[in-house]
């Protein structure tokens, strides 16, 4: 009987969730952050990222799969603490976990040399790795930790290996609001930068893809030295009144400006974090680029600095101070908390239910992963 109950004791449930609320991935993070502060938190998660995205478009991944490795690395920060690993090795786990998700699989050991270009660019030449300058020892000692990190990224999306990705969503819908393609294009591209946030984390597909063009056409209707066509500079606003107020669009589209607001208020924080980065921070340092190398340089009218952080280049008429006045003036316009149904956002925080990391990543009990019919 002893053994019995020891051995029932050592059997943990744990459920899937796709989503958790803004409240609970707080919390979660709260916890693992440990001594960090919560901004140094946050350029440390920036500098995750960026090298997410270089080595992902060295190796050449599409965009799918960059985003969804950027979202899972947030993930595994919610049930295990930054001190623990090196955001190397994490970042180069969720990319190869990601490409097998989205069918775009490399090996590890491939990853791992084409971090080496932005980690030892002392053993480039002729823009390749000289291989034979490689420790081998050094290389299969990574890649045995990549694989070993994988069980533990696996177990923090219970192996629900079913994919929801929202990119080609906001191009759905600039079609379906008929905005011209260079509209479209920056809010795919600010849709880029959301899987930099928390919001992948809370709100589904959909959702960030109303938000993230939302959030381009108010950047371009408040840039007061843009050069853009009148055609352009209407369609903005247009977008930026459906979506800035309450009507029938959120039936239509199964969601509600809360959810949009929540959402973009986490892309406008990312770029304010950004621009109050001090130039010579690390998180500045190792990030290209992110959505293309092939892509050309900033002119003159775009921020330096976001320029070669983000995605979206945002205009220099943007400013830390001046994104900060936007987000009031959205306060001020729709205070409120999103209100989401509870199917969506199921509560953890029951007496008497385990802890959400209870079991995981130990060999010596039994966890059940268990997914809903639903999900």
């Amino acid at each position: 009987m002893t053994t019995d109950a020891a051995s029932a004791s050592s059997i943990h449930l744990k459920r899937y969730k796709p989503y958790f609320t803004p409240a609970e991935v707080e919390r979660l993070s709260a916890k693992q952050r440990g001594k960090l502060s919560v901004s140094r938190e946050e350029r440390s998660r920036q500098q995750a990222c960026g090298f997410i995205d270089a080595v992902g478009v060295r190796c050449g991944f599409p965009r799918r799969t960059i985003a969804t490795a950027q979202t899972l690395y947030m993930r595994f920060h919610l049930f295990f603490p930054y001190k623990d690993f090196a955001y190397t090795e994490v970042s180069l786990t969720v990319l190869y976990v990601s490409s097998k998700l989205h069918d775009t699989l490399k090996k590890p050991r491939d990853i791992i040399l084409a971090s080496y270009a932005l980690r030892f660019p002392q053993l480039v030449k002729k823009g390749q790795v000289d291989i034979g300058a490689v420790d081998q020892n050094v290389l299969e000692g990574e890649r045995q930790r990549v694989m070993n990190i994988e069980r533990l990224v696996l177990e923090t999306m219970c192996f629900k290996f079913g994919v929801h990705f929202g990119l080609g969503l906001v191009v759905k819908l600039s079609k379906t609001l008929r905005v011209q393609k260079d509209l479209s294009q920056r809010g795919w591209r600010v849709a880029v930068d959301c899987h930099r946030t928390h919001a992948p984390l809370s709100f589904p597909p959909h959702v960030i893809a109303i938000a993230s063009l939302y959030t381009a056409c108010l950047l371009h209707m408040g840039d007061q030295s843009k050069t853009s066509s009148a055609e352009m500079d209407n369609q903005a606003r247009d977008v930026a009144s459906l979506f800035g107020n309450i009507g029938s669009w959120e039936q239509a589209y199964h969601t509600s400006h809360a959810q949009v607001d929540d959402v973009t208020h986490a892309i406008l924080d990312l770029y304010i974090t950004i621009l109050s980065t001090p130039p010579t921070d690390p998180s500045v340092l190792s990030t290209p680029s992110p959505v293309s190398p092939k892509d050309q340089l900033p002119s003159s009218s775009h921020h330096p600095i976001s320029s070669f952080n983000t995605a979206y280049r945002l205009a220099i008429y943007w400013t830390a101070q001046r994104l900060t006045e936007l987000k009031i003036h959205l306060r001020d316009k729709r205070p409120g908390v999103a209100v989401v149904p509870l199917n969506a956002w199921p509560l953890v925080d029951t007496p008497g239910q385990p802890a959400e990391a209870e079991g995981m990543g130990r060999n010596d009990a039994t966890v059940r992963f268990v997914w809903d019919q639903a999900v």
